[in-house]
């Protein structure tokens, strides 16, 4: 009788530690059912457990609108422009049975085009007033700011898909290009520009005085250094200290607890290693 809490521990701990690192390779988006980002507000439709890409796609683009329509209040939006950001698939979802794929689908659409829909069912609001104006304050802003420092950003974003260096400028660009967002670092770690790409970019010069000399923001097209094999290097090395950590931790904290009274090997381990991947490594 035993033996059976201390199995459904170690699948328990198995599983979820498999869930957290499935969740680590997903974009920031697709924890967000919705967000504002510069002048566009973006919706996040999520297809759990679909039997193929094609039918998951659908069911996550349907999820979408119907975030739309509960954004704006609108009972139909037929003729309503949406734009596809960006589509994120999980073929191997953990909470899923094999063969089944997880789906999200990320629509965009101006905030005053979203407006103009939100008065289809609302026609008696005065033409001064926004009929959205609450929701989109109530809606998180994931908008850069200029001046942001390094740590903010990832907190905000995660880890970048690539990053590369410019060391003639003194910069640093991180690329989200599981979202379409670039954004560039001084030498100081402070965020100096960025550029949203897809159906309508938008950039931080859209509200800024422009450069005396304009430069295309996207890694490919810059003399740069690509950093990302040494970010992924940096990255398997801090994941093998943090297992040798934890093994450390462990053998201490159980080096006078008698065998009979100690977790199935490999429990505590594995908690105290995603207990410290948790943290947040600082580049």
């Amino acid at each position: 009788m035993v033996q059976y809490p201390l199995i459904l521990l170690l699948s328990w701990s198995f599983w979820t530690a498999s869930i957290a690192e499935a969740n680590e390779n997903r974009p920031f988006w697709t924890e967000q059912a919705l967000f504002h980002f510069g002048e566009d507000v973006f919706f996040t439709g999520q297809a759990s457990c679909a039997p193929n890409v094609e039918e998951g796609r659908q069911r996550a683009y349907l999820a979408a609108v119907q975030e739309v329509k509960n954004f704006t209040r609108a009972q139909e939006i037929g003729g309503f422009p949406l734009d596809t950001q960006m589509i994120f698939e999980d073929s191997h979802p953990a909470d899923c049975a094999p063969g089944l794929v997880t789906v999200w689908r990320l629509l965009r659409a101006p905030r005053l085009a979203l407006d103009g829909l939100a008065r289809r069912g609302n026609p008696g609001k005065p033409a001064d007033i926004s009929p959205i104006l609450a929701q989109v304050a109530a809606v998180r802003n994931l908008t850069p700011r200029v001046g942001m420092l390094r740590d903010e950003v990832w907190n905000r974003y995660g880890l970048p898909r690539s990053i590369w260096a410019r060391p003639e400028k003194g910069e640093l660009i991180w690329d989200y290009a599981q979202f379409g967002l670039t954004i560039v670092f001084n030498q100081d770690d402070v965020l100096t520009r960025w550029r949203l790409t897809g159906p309508n970019p938008r950039s931080s010069e859209d509200t800024s005085p422009a450069p005396s000399q304009s430069e295309p923001l996207s890694g490919k097209d810059l003399p740069a250094i690509d950093l990302t094999a040494r970010l992924q290097q940096l990255e398997e090395q801090q994941d093998l200290e943090r297992r040798h950590e934890a093994q450390r931790y462990c053998s201490l904290r159980f080096a006078e607890v008698p065998d009979s009274l100690r977790p199935t090997q490999g429990t505590c381990e594995q908690r105290e290693y995603q207990r410290l991947k948790d943290r947040h490594p600082r580049f």
